[in-house]
């Protein structure tokens, strides 16, 4: 059987049927379809969104509170980037603080989210994605000198915070990692208990040679390409950055002075700055 793709209806419940309806429509942007059209022995509002999905409202004697704790519990709207600015401007017309985002340290690049709560206290988050999240992000540092190979032991993975990269020390060489998840643009962590690079912002895995586990279908985690100099000193270019299918060992800088990465069988990518990135994000989102 295929799949559809989307939802058929919402069920809410509410206090006061008719200020919940005008907070659904004025604020929400949702079409009144009818009331009282669905079979259920109390009174209810069906509301359209302009997806052909529904959402319906039935008038209840108490709606149970919203946890104290507020956890995750929500629902959520999923717009694009056009339709999120609109959202905003309507929000902040009607008087509601669409700023607040109890999760913004956890949002990657070019992720924007708003979170308000309806006449019966229910969360929603609007939320919607920009093509800041798919940019290649370059972290200003330039060229950077992470000291001699024989600093670094087989097995080893060193984060270098400014520079946005993982140096990896391999049986084969050493890989210079980019910190950055190639799903959304989320900052990656080593996770040396798991032996794996792991990305909190959408749960995304990695292996130590940053190729991707699991199921959502990324591409391995960039490359930047580096050399040992002929005193065994590592140096880093993160102005550059270069995608692959897959690792292979040639990819891997040999442990010797002289060593120097190997661009065959690699594409390189183009890349902003990520300041510039991160300062359009606060002002075009």
């Amino acid at each position: 059987m295929a799949l559809n793709g989307a939802f058929s209806h919402l069920v809410v419940e509410c206090a006061d049927l008719e200020k919940s309806e005008a907070f659904y429509r004025d604020v929400i942007g949702l079409d009144v379809v009818g009331r009282n059209l669905v079979a259920d022995n109390r009174p209810n509002s069906l509301l359209a969104t302009n997806t052909r999905q529904r959402l319906l409202l039935v008038e209840t004697g108490e709606v149970p509170p919203y946890p104290g704790s507020g956890g995750s519990i929500h629902h959520a709207w999923l717009l694009t980037i056009e339709q999120f600015k609109a959202a905003r401007d309507r929000l902040e017309a009607a008087g509601f603080s669409s700023g607040i985002d109890p999760r913004q340290s956890f949002r990657a690049v070019g992720e924007y989210n708003m979170d308000i709560h309806d006449p019966d206290g229910n969360r929603f988050q609007i939320q919607a994605f920009g093509e800041e999240g798919t940019e290649i992000l370059r972290s200003g540092a330039g060229t950077v000198m992470m000291g001699h190979m024989d600093d670094f032991a087989v097995g080893s993975v060193t984060h270098n915070r400014k520079g946005r990269f993982f140096l990896v020390r391999e049986d084969e060489g050493f890989l210079a990692v980019s910190s950055w998840c190639t799903h959304k643009n989320g900052l990656t962590i080593w996770q040396k208990e798991s032996w794996h690079f792991y990305c909190p912002f959408h749960g995304a895995k990695y292996d130590r040679k940053g190729c991707y586990v699991g199921h959502m279908g990324c591409q391995p985690m960039r490359l930047h390409p580096m050399q040992i100099d002929a005193l065994g000193q590592v140096v880093v270019d993160t102005n550059r950055f270069f995608g692959r299918s897959g690792f292979e060992a040639a990819q891997a800088v040999p442990a010797e002075p002289g060593g120097k990465f190997d661009e065959t069988g690699l594409t390189e990518l183009p890349a902003c700055d990520e300041k510039e990135v991160r300062e359009r994000a606060k002002t075009g989102g």
